[in-house]
């Protein structure tokens, strides 16, 4: 109440002073005497300074605002007041379109005091800035109607257009953000006679060169010329060890150019009949002996109208070089309405190289639904002209052109040789030769309208190509026997016999030589005969020979008539062989053979590092694990394990005998000694980070990162989550997260793009996942390399493109959960740590 009552005063002390004197100018001392407010001390004055000016009537006083209340002491020599010199120019209140800005003085350069004049004019300055005009951003106009479709069938397209006239961009103004066009698929129908497009895949091998993923492009189109299609295809990433030799393997494209041949009269073409969908098995046979097998599987229309085909091949051709030139003859090929859902064609061919023609045979074997009904006759020719293949070394692609058209068959209402014609489809129905008349001497094989016989191993098909007659291996010299021994042929097989010299003769098995006793064969002496191993001679008895008239005993032992482990003891009329050791084995005291052990001895002739190993009779020189042996006598070189790029899962070291895999840092060895592991530093180490920050152990490191929970939340002791509890009726606190968890993830280098990654669930306070819950990324950067879907009630982040470089990546999704009513019950934020590894483990 004091401060109230004495402003009061002042209020109505100043009025009467202000009352007795004309008003003068704004901060300027009062020109006339001034009366002194009661109770103030003699030669003072109370002077009030307004901020503004006011209007005075006698004794009222309106529009003034009083701010500040001075008292001033009135005394002998004032001094007059002078400004400071002008501030700097402010900041402009607009950045165009005209603003303004500001400066500023005071008046202090003196200031008045002692009754002196106040400074004169204004102490504030404005002036016009940033003139120009602002820039006029572009914005769209409405779309134009869309185009005339550019293919009345087969998939065509369609296009609009807007300007960028809504208004038209200016001043430096931002153009207007998309496209200025669109392109819309239109009349994607199939056009009649088959699609005009076929795609898909080739893979397998040809001669043990593997294809890896080969593709397929082909489009068709009517002949203005003729009444056929005309089929360009291209193959791409065709080896270049196998492009030359495929320019001849026309029928790889079987399914596209039986599909979408031109149909002749009430002839059909494989769309017509199959719908485009059907199994094709495929065998080319070629005269040189070469087989190839194909299967084809195509799979309808895609949406863009294209024929769908996959491709597998395996088997050999005849191997081309690129420089020849390939011609392919036209050809025709037969389908046989076999059953229901089932074909069978097949067509005898020729190609030249370099002019010289080579025959080759193709069977195909179709299988498809047999709800779409059968072929209108039981035989239907497809006819390939015009055949045109190229190779392209430098792209390495693989180009075919043919001009193909089905018509019935010559004989279209009967069935061909080798089949008989049943009358409940009607088909033609594969005869069993075999079954008939056994036309074979040995086995008989059928096979689709024909038979082929076969012998046993050791058996070949004769000239009539029906009877089996014996391979003589012998002659042919197919065969194959040791030096030492003769072949002996068998029926259907030959065997491996010793080979006995002269005066001996092969036991019936073969395995041995036994002397021929010419003495009682053929009686070959005039005196007395005396049969000898593999000989005989006349005169004396055994082992005596004719000197002049007397026999003299003969030293067989001279003959070598021992074997080489053997001690040869001559005696009259005879030899004794005695057992001697083998080399490596000495005698005993009992009389036995043991082993020399010539690794204890030293006779050995292992040197360097080599490790003597004794076997029974001999030794052997063996290296130590890690090196390998160049021969007895030279040192073992070390084996440089690392060549092999599968030893260690990073880097490996060479070492003499062995090797060392080395991992990166921040990861460990696993006991396989090969591939490595990260070190969880968080756990081993048992990081503390401190209160509000988490251990984040990443692939090859860990870090400390920040999980605060913000003001008003508290961590929960068992989960770890930060949870906020509001008050009832506190609507700014309903609307914000109820419950804030953090989560970290360590990724490898090299994940895929659209691979999952993590799913996150938002539960109710009872722990059961809350059943109406969206998931939604918040302040979401643009580098950030994942996405967040929606997927029964989980939020689930995935990568958008592949993860190839080291980074460490901050999320932030948003958990809403709705109760029954529509409103939210709850709100979790999630933020995400995920860290990619510079490796792929």
């Amino acid at each position: 109440m004091e401060q109230k009552h004495r402003f009061k005063f002042a209020m109505k002390d100043t009025v009467q002073l202000m009352a007795s004197g004309p008003p003068g100018p704004v901060g300027v001392p009062a020109l006339y005497p001034v009366e002194v407010a009661p109770g103030r001390e003699q030669g003072t004055a109370l002077i009030l300074l307004p901020s503004m000016e006011a209007t005075n009537v006698k004794g009222v006083m309106s529009r003034a605002i009083f701010v500040i209340v001075t008292l001033v002491q009135v005394s002998v020599g004032n001094t007059h007041g002078n400004w400071s010199p002008w501030s700097g120019w402010g900041i402009c209140s607009r950045t165009c379109n005209g603003g303004q800005m500001r400066r500023y003085r005071t008046c202090d350069n003196p200031r008045p005091s002692n009754g002196g004049r106040a400074c004169g004019g204004p102490d504030s300055q404005i002036q016009r800035c940033n003139t120009d005009m602002c820039p006029v951003d572009g914005s769209w106009g409405n779309w134009h109607s869309w185009s005339w479709c550019s293919t009345s069938c087969g998939g065509g397209e369609k296009t609009r257009e807007r300007l960028c006239n809504n208004p038209i961009p200016s001043k430096s103004g931002r153009p207007c953000p998309g496209d200025a066009t669109q392109v819309s698929r239109c009349n994607i129908q199939v056009c009649p006679g088959g699609p005009q497009r076929a795609r898909g895949s080739v893979i397998g091998s040809i001669n043990d060169v593997e294809f890896g993923i080969a593709f397929l492009n082909a489009t068709v189109t009517d002949s203005p010329n003729s009444d056929t299609r005309i089929i360009h295809a291209k193959i791409t990433n065709v080896p270049r060890s196998l492009g030359p030799a495929m320019r001849k393997i026309v029928s790889i494209l079987n399914p596209i150019y039986w599909t979408t041949a031109k149909e002749i009269g009430e002839a059909v073409n494989g769309f017509t009949l199959t719908n485009a969908v059907f199994k094709r098995e495929t065998q080319v046979e070629f005269a040189t002996g070469e087989i190839l097998r194909m299967t084809h599987v195509a799979r309808g229309l895609d949406s863009d109208g294209a024929l769908l085909v996959d491709i597998i091949v395996s088997g050999y051709v005849l191997q081309l070089q690129s420089p020849a030139e390939v011609t392919v003859k036209d050809y025709t090929e037969d389908y046989v309405q076999t059953g229901p859902g089932q074909l069978y064609a097949y067509s005898t061919r020729l190609f030249t190289i370099d002019g010289v023609s080579v025959p080759y045979t193709w069977t195909h074997t179709v299988l498809y639904d047999e709800a779409q009904g059968r072929m209108p006759f039981l035989v239907e020719t497809l006819h390939a002209s015009s055949v045109e293949s190229d190779y392209n070394q430098l792209e390495e692609t693989l180009g075919f052109k043919i001009h193909a058209s089905i018509s019935k068959g010559e004989r279209s209402n009967q069935c061909p040789p080798g089949f008989a014609l049943d009358l409940v489809g009607p088909f033609c129905a594969d005869e069993n030769e075999c079954a008939a008349g056994n036309p074979c001497s040995h086995s008989c094989h059928n096979a689709m309208g024909t038979y082929y016989c076969s012998c046993p191993k050791g058996l070949t098909i004769a000239a009539d190509g029906r009877t089996c007659q014996d391979i003589d291996e012998c002659a042919l010299g197919g065969y194959t026997c040791h030096a030492g021994q003769d072949c002996d042929n068998t029926i259907g097989s030959y065997r491996c016999v010793v080979h006995c010299g002269t005066g001996f003769r092969r036991t019936s098995d073969g395995l041995s030589c036994q002397d021929i006793n010419e003495c009682q064969e053929s009686s070959p002496c005039h005196h007395r005969c005396f049969n000898a191993i593999g000989s005989f001679h006349c005169g004396c008895e055994p082992g005596y020979q004719l000197k002049g008239r007397k026999c003299v005993d003969i030293n067989e032992c001279r003959q070598n008539v021992c074997r080489p482990d053997q001690h040869c003891k001559n005696t009259r009329g005879g030899y004794k062989c005695i057992d001697l050791c083998p080399n490596g084995m000495t005698k005993a005291e009992n009389g036995t053979c043991i082993d020399v052990d010539e690794c204890k001895d030293g006779t050995h002739q292992c040197r360097y590092n080599q490790i003597c190993e004794n076997t029974r009779g001999s030794y052997r020189c063996v290296c130590p694990r890690g090196y390998r042996s160049q021969g007895l006598g030279r040192p073992c070189l070390d084996i440089n394990e690392c060549e092999n790029t599968d030893t260690c899962q990073h880097e490996c070291k060479n070492t003499f005998g062995s090797y060392q895999c080395i991992c990166p840092p921040g990861y460990q060895l696993m006991l396989n000694g090969k591939t490595c592991q990260d070190i969880d530093e968080c756990l081993e180490q048992n990081v503390r980070c401190g209160p509000n920050r988490m251990c984040f152990n990443m692939r090859g490191s860990y870090r400390c990162i920040e999980t605060p929970c913000p003001p008003d939340y508290q961590r929960d002791p068992v989960s770890g989550f930060c949870l906020k509890n509001c008050p009832p009726n506190d609507l700014e606190c309903a609307l914000s997260p109820y419950a804030l968890e953090y989560k970290l993830v360590s990724l490898p280098f090299g994940i895929a793009a659209n691979q999952d990654l993590i799913r996150l669930v938002a539960y109710t306070q009872d722990g059961v996942m809350h059943p109406r819950t969206t998931f939604l990324m918040i302040d979401e950067e643009q580098t950030v390399p994942f996405a967040l879907r929606d997927e029964n009630l989980k939020g689930v982040v995935y990568t958008i493109r592949p993860l190839q470089e080291p980074e460490t990546y901050r999320m932030r999704v948003r958990a809403l959960s709705y109760g029954a009513n529509g409103t939210v019950e709850y709100q979790t934020t999630f933020i995400v740590y995920i860290a990619v590894s510079a490796y792929p483990y």
